[in-house]
């Protein structure tokens, strides 16, 4: 099952049930989950990433299409 027919699953049963505890409960489990998700870069690592980019587009790093990423996680992943 892909994950947006689980979240569609999930949202139909939500809607259907009544019981306020029990929302509540699975409100906290989604407000923890979400904490994960919600990150800010410091000023540091944003400057570092401006520097990273301005030597990429200079031409003085290696960079890979995506197409190169998958492939090479592919390899390694099935060593």
């Amino acid at each position: 099952m892909k994950v947006s027919e689980i979240k569609k699953e999930m949202l139909q049963s939500i809607e259907t049930i009544e019981d306020k505890e029990f929302l509540k409960a699975i409100n906290l489990i989604l407000s923890e989950k979400t904490k994960e998700y919600d990150y800010e870069l410091s000023d540091s690592d944003k400057h570092e990433l401006d520097e990273l980019k301005k030597l990429r587009k200079a031409g003085k790093t290696k960079s890979y299409s995506l197409d190169e990423v998958r492939q090479n996680a592919y390899r390694r992943h099935k060593k």
